[in-house]
């Protein structure tokens, strides 16, 4: 007769079996093998705290099972792991910590590794990569290189967010309500010469190809959002009583027939230029005020 267990002891009965599940490498995805293939990814999380948090679990769980149905479909799946330890949050924690962030990376991937494994999650552990390693980074840096080649790498001035304070560049999802995220301090937006990735020249081929796939309209409409594809024409203004023309984009060129007055945002380098150095300080306050408001808002919207 079998003995009644009284009860579930997880912390003796879930080490056991993890342990098994790694030494029989049940999760592995296997290079040439016949079965159909699918390839399951979750965001890669940053290492840039000492733990995984719940809102990790949420997010791996559904891809977990996602991967699990299809392995009972019959599919080879490969379920890799990866840790995207570059960037803000791994510099945020080193300035918190004040350990270097090649130390503090290591440590917290360490951590981290543990806490997937003791979630059960099946992810193939020999395909685990980090972005700072350098057998993983010296391939982003040669994929930039065939972008640099085929120009669809290239510098220009664009607005970004700026701390004042941090002296640093922020992402949009790095400014809340107008401030870093950081230090807190108002944020303002500010002409820098950086790298631009020619996105648009795949706009067609981008939004053909999630034809393909099996994503939700709601999904899809958000990646042809992102991707940014506008069918318009680019049309000149020549500027009264001066040499600048004014270079605008129109989905609807037909409607400009309409069109009374332009108006151009207070940091656009036309400004000053068609002013020729007649920018009383009454301008330059009001053209202060607008741009500081109109970044703030722009900051509410997107943090």
């Amino acid at each position: 007769m079998d003995e009644k267990i009284e009860k579930y002891n997880h912390r003796e009965i879930e080490p056991k079996w993890e342990k098994k599940w790694e030494e029989a490498g049940i999760y592995r995805a296997v290079d040439f093998d016949k079965k159909p293939k699918k390839y399951v990814l979750f965001e890669f999380p940053y290492p840039s705290g000492e733990r995984l948090h719940i809102g990790h679990a949420f997010a791996f769980t559904g891809t977990d099972v996602l991967a699990r149905f299809n392995r009972m479909k019959g599919f080879n799946v490969l379920m890799p792991m990866g840790w995207d330890a570059f960037g803000l949050p791994a510099e945020n924690y080193a300035i918190k910590t004040g350990i270097n962030p090649m130390i503090t990376t290591a440590e917290n991937i360490a951590n981290s590794k543990v806490q997937a494994k003791r979630w059960g999650l099946s992810i193939d552990w020999n395909r685990e990569v980090s972005t700072t390693d350098p057998k993983y980074y010296k391939w982003t840096q040669w994929i930039f290189l065939q972008w640099y080649k085929k120009g669809l790498a290239y510098k220009a001035e664009m607005p970004i967010n700026w701390c004042p304070k941090c002296k640093i560049g922020l992402a949009n999802e790095e400014v809340v309500s107008g401030n870093c995220e950081r230090c807190g301090t108002e944020t303002t937006r500010r002409n820098i010469k950086q790298w631009i990735v020619k996105i648009t020249a795949y706009a067609d081929r981008l939004i053909e190809g999630l034809e393909k796939t099996a994503f939700i309209e709601k999904v899809k409409a958000a990646q042809i959002n992102w991707i940014g594809r506008s069918e318009g024409a680019r049309i000149e203004f020549k500027v009264q009583s001066s040499k600048f023309k004014i270079e605008v984009f129109t989905t609807r060129p037909d409607t400009l027939y309409g069109a009374t007055f332009m108006i151009l945002s207070p940091e656009h380098e036309l400004v000053r230029k068609i002013l020729d150095g007649k920018v009383g300080p009454a301008f330059a306050k009001a053209s202060s005020d607008a741009k500081a408001l109109a970044d703030k808002s722009a900051g509410k919207d997107l943090g």
